[in-house]
């Protein structure tokens, strides 16, 4: 039988990036079906979802359904890790999710083997394009949540971290774990002029720069502090020679917080706020914003029946983390968990951060990591079962 550590290996070696990854998927689903774990194959992205089915009828209700989610996708980076095992093909998985196929692979295949102890149903779902490309929600709109007719009573993630925590650290929080992202395009239209002429001309450069500057006194002076947003802006297009003012500029950002009623305060104020520094410069602005991920929340009172399954194996999280996921619409609609875990090759104080080119990750997490997450599959349909029958 394959390790878990050849099998990380094996998926690290070959990445595969966005919606589309044929290798990855084809070698899930015939590790999975050669275990005898019926797999079903999504339509407009190639992800796999494997059904571990348990026992009968629980008191003669229908079984509850849990659901276990690891993400598939790679990153457009060149890896410079040097190590043995390291991809040559122009992608990386920078993020670590090669470990969690590993981890959730061989809990499946752990979990089939024990399918008798199951009360209910387990979806294990592997999710192309994580990374920017909105497979969750792609995926939920093909029916994910409604597979085996009942939908899950609560879903289970989690992330590896090549930094911030330590070497197997296992966290989360009640509330919000990480930050939701909405991308935000602002795009001002003036009228292009001569630069010996700025008075025959609208600038919308000089509102582009404006209305950034604005910005920054606008988060400090109308949003509660203790709603923790940030709204960055991070590229702006404008122009093609020195002297000629042109016809439009575009900002484009990101807006981040951890409650969507943050998020959208945020965004109504950018809104507000475009609009006013344009009528005072005499253009047009367009804004356009999108909802990347919502924050990642995990229920209180799912970690508290996690935390009764698995003990002290899983700590606290003093403050969530900025950064985003988008297992986020799963949770949205799914009460569960988001974990974090430590696999720091190093002090994750110094180490390489997620989706650098020197990025890595201790192999030493996975066989604990796949076993707490069989451990949480039966203890949680347990408890559905309990709870059942009193």
């Amino acid at each position: 039988m394959t390790s878990i550590i050849a099998t990380r290996h094996e998926l690290h070696g070959h990445p595969e990036v966005g919606l589309d990854l044929p290798w990855t998927q084809r070698y899930l689903r015939e590790r999975l079906e050669a275990a005898g774990i019926e797999c079903r194959l999504g339509s407009g992205l190639t992800s796999v979802i494997a059904i571990v089915r348990g026992r009968g009828s629980v008191n003669g209700a229908s079984r509850p359904v849990v659901l276990v989610r690891s993400d598939m996708d790679a990153l457009p980076v060149e890896e410079e890790t040097g190590l043995p095992w390291a991809a040559t093909n122009g992608a990386m998985h920078a993020c670590g999710h090669d470990c969690h196929m590993a981890i959730v692979l061989h809990a499946a295949l752990e979990v089939q083997k024990r399918r008798e102890e199951l009360a209910g149903d387990v979806i294990f779902f592997f999710q192309p394009g994580e990374e920017g490309h909105g497979g969750a929600e792609l995926a939920l709109n093909e029916g994910l949540l409604d597979v085996l007719g009942t939908r899950p009573v609560a879903a289970l993630g989690f992330h590896v971290l090549a930094h911030h925590l330590k070497c197997g650290e296992v966290v989360s929080r009640g509330g919000a774990v990480l930050a939701g992202s909405t991308l935000i395009d602002v795009v001002f239209h003036g009228r292009g002029g001569h630069g010996s002429a700025p008075h025959l001309a609208r600038d919308p450069l000089s509102a582009a720069a404006a209305f950034v500057t604005n910005s920054a006194a606008m988060m400090s002076m109308r949003v509660d502090p203790r709603g923790r947003a940030v709204l960055t802006y991070g590229t702006v297009s404008a122009g093609v020679a020195r002297n000629i003012i042109p016809e439009r500029a575009e900002l484009r950002g990101v807006i981040r917080g951890f409650s969507e009623s943050t998020i959208d305060e945020v965004e109504e104020l950018a809104r507000t706020g475009a609009e006013g520094v344009a009528t005072s410069h005499g253009v047009t602005v367009k804004v356009n914003v999108r909802k990347d991920t919502v924050p990642t929340v995990t229920s209180g009172g799912e970690l508290e029946k996690l935390r009764a399954i698995v003990g002290d194996a899983v700590g606290e999280l003093d403050e969530p983390l900025a950064i985003a996921e988008d297992f986020s619409w799963i949770l949205r609609q799914v009460p569960g968990v988001f974990l974090l875990v430590g696999a720091s090759t190093g002090d994750p104080a110094t180490s390489p951060s997620n989706h650098s080119a020197n990025a890595t990750y201790d192999d030493s997490v996975l066989a604990p990591t796949a076993d707490l997450v069989v451990r949480w599959v039966l203890g949680r349909l347990d408890i559905e079962a309990n709870d059942a029958a009193s």
